[in-house]
């Protein structure tokens, strides 16, 4: 059956929603129509759309990742591709209608598992602040397919395509973890913004990975804790009218959390330490994990320029 003879009569059900533009191309049906051939994508799908470039018009101005609203009808017989009758650049009613994380492109990641954590743990914060600081901060175009795809670092530890995720996601998880151990009467608009802070203290790797996930110039002229603020300087601005003192809190933690106090300030709140030794954690079990996989499982080994020793016992009694 050719595509332009398919009729809403004959579709399983409507199509529609909001969604992000994540490839486009001109193909033809056996009558030599002209159909544009969409995937749309969020966190948790991704669909392929046809539009027909004879009876529809495609509105200038829409661009790789833009937010878009399709219309049509759902294909059962062509694997639920959907036929559409409207496409459109999303308006910011729409946008502002969708879920914390919801607009992630599912299609860039390449641990959907990690993903599906990410947007859970976003979506399960209470402030509507901190998510409204996330999604400015994570689903801006210019940064999210890097943070999606890049490594935590580029020779040790999660040093893998959408290792930077997942580090992410333990460092927030982590410290939080240790903050109720201690802690267990903090708040919880404290406790989430811990979590935030360490899913978020190493976003200025967006600036040093390109969308691929591959070094680029800046990884060899520049730190990333440099990129930091600048990352999230979008989400301050909108905390510092909101959530002043969880601003504050954050930019305390990124830039003091860490050996050695990058920017001349030592820790003056747990929260940092607790980043600190989160971040610390992660990426050691990470390597010692990795040195020994597939040699020695017990002794001295090396990994990089780290040395990491594991007893006898301790491997004998592994799986």
């Amino acid at each position: 059956m050719k595509r332009s003879n398919v009729s809403p009569a004959t579709a399983a059900a409507s199509f529609t929603g909001t969604y992000r533009l994540t490839g486009r191309i001109v193909v033809f049906d056996s009558a030599k129509t002209p159909f544009l051939k969409l995937r749309l994508s969020d966190c948790r799908h991704d669909h392929i759309a046809m539009l027909n470039l004879d009876t529809t018009a495609v509105p200038e101005r829409i661009g790789h990742l833009d937010l878009v609203t399709p219309k049509g009808v759902t294909q059962p017989h062509a694997d639920n591709t959907a036929l559409l009758s409207e496409f459109r650049k999303a308006t910011k009613e729409e946008a502002n209608t969708l879920a914390t994380l919801q607009t992630l492109p599912r299609t860039y990641c390449p641990v959907p598992t990690a993903l599906d954590q990410l947007v859970a743990a976003g979506q399960s914060l209470q402030s509507p602040h901190l998510r409204a600081f996330l999604t400015r901060v994570l689903e801006r175009k210019s940064r999210m397919e890097s943070f999606l795809n890049a490594p935590a670092s580029a020779n040790h530890h999660h040093a893998h395509t959408g290792g930077l995720l997942q580090h992410s996601l333990e460092v927030g998880k982590n410290a939080v973890a240790m903050l109720r151990l201690n802690e267990p009467s903090m708040p919880r608009l404290m406790q989430e913004t811990c979590f935030v802070a360490g899913l978020l203290h190493d976003i200025g790797k967006t600036y040093t990975y390109d969308s691929k996930g591959k070094p680029n110039a800046a990884w060899k002229l520049c730190s990333h804790d440099a990129f930091t603020l600048e990352a999230c300087a979008n989400g301050l601005a909108y905390l510092d009218q909101h959530e002043p003192e969880v601003a504050l809190t954050l930019r305390h933690i990124w830039t003091c959390a860490s050996p050695g106090a990058r920017y001349g300030h030592t820790a003056a709140m747990t929260l940092a330490r607790y980043v600190r030794d989160a971040d610390g954690q992660s990426a050691m079990a990470d390597g010692q994990q990795r040195a020994f996989n597939k040699s020695a499982r017990w002794g001295f080994n090396r990994l990089g320029n780290n040395v990491f020793w594991q007893p006898e016992l301790l491997a004998a009694s592994a799986p």
